[in-house]
């Protein structure tokens, strides 16, 4: 019995075979490994100019690969037939979407050099989804980054937590809230379209009935006759704001009715037939960027776990993260995928995605056990840092450094946060103004106001403007 996990380290075996060694490698520019929806092994075999390889070479390999693969061999070993090969077009997609790999073990890759290479190896995985957690190739921003530096561009921030219910939204909002008492321009965007929440926080009923969903389906069929521009809720409320000439824009998920479901359900449909998902959520930004420029920072707020449009999110449409974890195994187990995930390759113009790691929900009481778990959680994070996002070679900071991603922001168990957070005047008296008044002081306090100091020094902004200073 094997498993999906075994797949690759099987097909290795099946080229160490001595006569497959001996006879079909030699004769090969690269080996493709095709892993499909399904999870069957498929190979596509380039040869050397000039060594074609033999039937019964290629006959042997697929009889290796029935033995040792069983149900996992899609039964396909596939040679390029030149310039009438009727899969041409096939041929250039595996090779604009495979990446390179490298063998377990120096047997077939004997004696590679310059003059006498040894087949290449790579890797092709298909995916019906998740397909932005495992894509070698993104980073490809809606804009570059110098233009956030430049102060062209805002910087797009994605706030995700691997598992829900750790205040990812609330240190969301708080953010936005203490950047624009800060004199900043923010924009903050719902992508939590299972469980959209931001709008009910800003307003008792959605005054801007359409969002992100109906953005992703209208602009496929509208196209340029759907804008996004009048669907964007103003949050102007001077309790909110303070003095400093910041400003808040809203752009929900949507609308909640009785059609959301639907929505929801071509939404999935669309990404799984042509994969345009990406692109489209990059116009979004971009057309958001435009409708209420001068803009300073977008935040994202993510679905929390291995979605779809989190790992879009994080990997194709950030210059940072805000990443929330707590001090459990079920917390670092995922957080650590993540942050490999964010360690993009390095290239000339692509690195790591910086990022601001909060420790959520920590202890704020019982001294004693609240130190355990903050140093518990520091040390941890260290840990993760130094082997999943730093580039081999690269010098490790020391874990004392505050400025550096493992370093942790502490949001204490605020219990005055729990529940439903309303972020409006629900009548006129003066108690309901005071109420407003403490929940912003607590929102905005210096647990909160770390995480936009953090995203300020990050881009080269200014923290604690005075109002003299933003006029």
């Amino acid at each position: 019995m094997i498993s999906f996990s075994d797949t690759f380290t099987k097909v290795e075996e099946c080229f160490k075979k001595p006569d497959i060694a001996s006879t079909l490698t030699p004769n090969l520019e690269s080996v493709t490994i095709i892993r499909d929806v399904y999870g069957k092994i498929r190979l596509f075999l380039e040869p050397k100019a000039n060594f074609p390889p033999e039937q019964t070479d290629i006959d042997k390999l697929g009889q290796y690969l029935r033995e040792n693969l069983f149900s996992y061999y899609g039964e396909d070993i596939w040679l390029p037939q030149g310039n009438k090969d009727g899969y041409k077009a096939l041929i250039d997609v595996i090779k604009n979407q495979r990446i390179e790999a490298e063998w377990n073990d120096d047997t077939i890759a004997i004696e590679r050099d310059d003059e006498d290479p040894s087949p290449r190896l790579y890797i092709l995985e298909r995916h019906i989804a998740k397909h932005t957690w495992t894509n070698e190739n993104s980073g490809n921003l809606p804009w570059k980054i110098q233009l956030v530096y430049q102060e062209h561009k805002p910087a797009i921030v994605t706030f995700f937590s691997f598992k829900g219910g750790v205040g990812r939204t609330t240190a969301l909002v708080a953010t936005a809230l203490t950047l624009a008492r800060n004199g900043y321009r923010v924009a903050i965007v719902d992508l939590d379209l299972e469980a959209p929440g931001l709008s009910s926080i800003f307003s008792p009923n959605n005054p801007k009935p359409f969002g992100v969903i109906d953005y992703l389906l209208e602009k496929k069929i509208q196209s340029r006759n759907w804008s996004l521009r009048d669907h964007i809720l103003p949050i102007n409320n001077p309790l909110l704001l303070g003095n400093s000439g910041g400003q808040i824009h809203l752009f929900t998920a949507g609308n909640v009715d009785s059609n959301y479901l639907e929505k929801l359900a071509r939404l999935d449909f669309q990404n799984l037939v042509d994969h345009q998902l990406p692109e489209t959520f990059k116009g979004m930004l971009k057309e958001l960027e435009s409708a209420v420029k001068p803009l300073d920072f977008i935040l994202l707020d993510s679905r929390a776990g291995f979605h779809d449009i989190g790992g879009l999110a994080l990997t194709d449409l950030s210059h940072a993260a805000v990443i929330f974890g707590r001090q459990s195994r079920q917390s670092w187990a995922g957080l650590t995928h993540v942050i490999r995930r964010l360690s993009r390759p390095l290239s000339e113009d692509r690195e790591q995605l910086p990022v601001v790691l909060v420790h959520a929900m920590a202890l704020a009481s019982l001294e004693r056990r609240r130190n355990e778990e903050l140093r518990a959680f520091k040390e941890q994070a260290y840990i993760a840092f130094q082997e999943n996002y730093y580039y081999e070679g690269e010098v490790v900071p020391n874990p004392d450094d505050i400025n550096e991603p493992f370093s942790p922001i502490i949001l204490p168990l605020k219990d005055e946060l729990q529940g439903d957070i309303s972020l409006f005047i629900r009548d006129e008296s003066q108690e309901e103004s005071d109420r407003l008044r403490q929940l912003v002081a607590l929102m905005t306090n210096e647990d909160y106001q770390k995480i936009a100091e953090r995203l300020c020094i990050r881009f080269n902004k200014r923290f604690n403007q005075t109002e003299e200073e933003v006029i």
